[in-house]
């Protein structure tokens, strides 16, 4: 399966944010072939003076396929508004 990793810088007014969509393993389930299973993962963290504040994201999504997280990402990066309170 292929690794997923989208990075993008999102600025609303003057704020910043790192928008980020990956791939991973699920590593917390004892089910026949979870360790070849991925999962999707889009967060948003903000930024300060260039230092992403990773503590205390604004959004978490997950998803089961790499199309949905895909184009989530985008979405987000459009529409911003829909997804997170900045």
């Amino acid at each position: 399966m292929r690794e997923l990793e989208l990075k993008n810088l999102l600025k609303i007014g003057d704020k910043e944010f790192l928008v980020s969509t990956i791939s991973m393993n699920v590593r917390h389930s004892w089910f026949e072939g979870d360790n070849e299973r991925k999962v999707y993962e889009t967060m948003v963290f903000e930024m300060i003076d260039g230092e992403v504040l990773y503590d205390n994201p604004k959004f978490n999504e997950r998803y089961n396929s790499m199309d949905e997280a895909i184009a989530e990402h985008g979405a987000l990066l459009k529409n911003p508004k829909e997804f997170f309170i900045f």
